[in-house]
This record gives C-alpha cells, structure tokens and sequence, in this order.
C-alpha cells in the first residue's frame, strides 16, 4: 500500500495519549538530570565547606593547642594570657599597666626558692601526672559544704595552663579545658621546664612577675641568692600576691602558710628540726628535744631566726635526712618488740631476811 507521494511505508502518526506521555517522560528526565546535577553541585561543594569548616575546627580545637604546647619547649612567651586580661584591668581601674618582669633560666633560681614554692603550691609536683585525683576530690567536697565553686585543687601544671592560655573564670568547661591543656604540657614540656615556666610568670605582687623580679624588688638581689628565709616568705605570697608581700612579717596568714611550707618539707626530709624552728618559731610536734645549752638558734617575735652557718648548710640534705628518720623508727620498733625481762627477787637476799 502506497500514499500519494509514492513511499511505499509511509510512517503511521502515535496515537495523541502516547504521545502526551512520551513528552511528559522527557520532561521528568529532564527534570531529575538537572537535579542530579545541581545536587552532585550543591554536594561537591558542601563537601569542600565541610572539610574547610572541619580542617579549621581541628587545626583551632585540637592541633592549636598542641602547637601551642610544643612552642613553649624552645621559646618563651613575651607575655601571658592572663598578664595580658590582668594589664587591661589595670588600664580599666586607671592605673599603669607596667609590669615588671625578668626571664631567668631554672639553674639561675636558687634551689631552696624551688623547694619552698614546691612544698607551697604543690607538694607533690614531681609524683603526679598533672592533677591530683585527692586534691579534687578534697575540692569538690568543700565546694559542696560551701556551695560554690572556691577551691579548685589545682598542680603548678594546672595553675601555668591557666595563666599561658585561658581565663581566670570559674568554670567546669574552663577546668575540662585546663585539664587538656595540663595532660599536653606533662607530655611535651616535662617537669623542669612547666617548673622553669612557672617560677617566671607566677604573679608575685600587684604587678611583679616573675621569681627574678620579685627578688630585685623585695630584697634587691638576684633569684640565685635568696636565703632560706627570703624563698620561704617569697613563696608563701604565691597564694595571695596582690595583698601581701614578703615583707607582711606580722601577717597571721602568712605565718600560718610557712607553716604548711615547712610541714611540708619537714615531712619530705628537706627541713630539720632545726630548721623548721628557723622558719616557723616553733619546734615541730614530733621534733626532739633540744639540749638545754643551745646558742645556735635565736628566735625572734616575729618568727624570725638567726641559724648558725653549720646548721644551715645541713638542712636541705633530703635523702640523708629521711634515712636517719628512717634509722630511728626501726631502731624503736626493734627495741619494742624484744621481750622484757621481769624482775625476779634475788633467794639468797630473801634468806638473808
């Protein structure tokens, strides 16, 4: 069968409804491409913001501090978070926001300054990992007696960590940020750097930080010579720097703060009788008792106290010291575990009767 132009298969029209639906096909298709393209776009570049928004999330929350940290190894910071929010108070209360502050290296501060500031602020710094688990809890039991947020338990790792990096807020997140911030400092800086670290930005009076310029200013000399004395006053101002200084010799508070000093040392085996009579004017409750001649030691009103060269040279022997201690207790148990010998009257004197 031919049409009339002569094709011999002349192609048949689709019937309208097939045709209607074929056009609606290719306008889905079209649809669903130009969707899956556009969201294969919106994808790919939610993508790229995600790993950006990821990439500064992790370098600012996790690598920050970490770099941070590692800074601190070889380098020394020009100033520290807190000096920085301390100076701007300053300006805000209109006073002068100078500070004085020297950097001396940790074998140029005197060793009894760093056993007096140990046995002050953290007694058993060289022990922990960072904290200590019984001084939280210790201080969450009396925040919870107390009903607020004052003891805070916290190392001379933790007390750095808050002034190099964060705020002095009192906060449970600020404390979980302290804490991470101490664990990073344990394990890139080691003990006698966060110690270095410490002894030259603690605060040591209104605007004096540092153990250097604390020791120009209150005794006009260098760190490495400061006495026995000098180190422990000089310490127990850490705790209160801003209202007393090491020359509050008449302060009940810090008088009762070398007690805890010289408690601490004495313990320890750093401090001797003798020298727990220097520092404290009193003789410890388990001390000896000194001979009736003794021209060695003078103790003032005040707590002071004159030692003899001999002493003095004696007292920071910690290892020798806790031997003798040591000696002592066994030689005491030995002589209270012998049996005793009872009295047993002599016959011949009672025949004699």
């Amino acid at each position: 069968m031919a049409d009339n132009t002569g094709n011999p298969n002349p192609k048949k029209k689709l019937p309208l409804p097939l045709r209607i639906l074929i056009v609606i096909w290719i306008v889905i298709r079209t649809i669903f491409v130009t969707y899956a393209v556009i969201f294969s776009i919106a994808a790919t570049a939610a993508l790229i913001l995600g790993y950006n928004h990821a990439k500064a999330y992790f370098d600012n929350h996790v690598m920050k501090p970490v770099n941070e940290v590692k800074q601190l190894i070889n380098e020394n910071p020009a100033e520290t978070a807190y000096m920085k929010q301390y100076r701007e108070q300053l300006r805000e209360a209109g006073e002068s926001d100078t500070l004085i502050w020297k950097f001396v290296p940790l074998d140029s501060i005197a060793d009894i300054l760093k056993i007096m500031v140990l046995a002050a602020e953290d007694d058993g710094f060289y022990t922990h990992p960072g904290f200590s688990l019984d001084a939280i809890v210790e201080a969450i039991d009396k925040n919870r007696n107390a009903n607020s947020f004052k003891s805070g338990a916290s190392t001379i790792t933790q007390q750095l960590a808050k002034n190099l990096f964060l705020t002095p807020e009192k906060s449970f997140e600020r404390k979980f940020i302290e804490l991470g911030y101490t664990l990073l400092m344990e394990k890139y800086l080691g003990k006698d750097r966060i110690l270095e670290l410490y002894l030259n930005y603690a605060q040591w009076g209104k605007n004096i930080f540092g153990c250097e310029a604390a020791a120009n200013v209150y005794y006009k000399k260098s760190s490495a010579n400061l006495t026995r004395t000098e180190a422990a006053r000089m310490a127990a101002t850490l705790s209160m720097p801003t209202r007393i200084t090491p020359h509050h010799t008449k302060s009940n508070y810090m008088a009762k703060r070398i007690v805890v000093i010289a408690n601490n040392m004495y313990i320890r085996g750093t401090l001797d009788d003798a020298g727990y009579l220097a520092l404290t004017g009193q003789p410890h409750p388990n001390a000896e008792p000194m001979p009736a001649e003794s021209d060695s030691i003078s103790v003032s009103s005040t707590g002071n106290s004159n030692v003899s060269n001999n002493i003095s040279s004696s007292i920071i022997d910690s290892g020798r010291k806790r031997d003798e201690h040591k000696e002592k207790e066994t030689e005491i148990l030995k002589e209270e575990k012998k049996p005793r010998k009872l009295f047993k009257p002599n016959p011949r004197s009672s025949q004699k009767n």
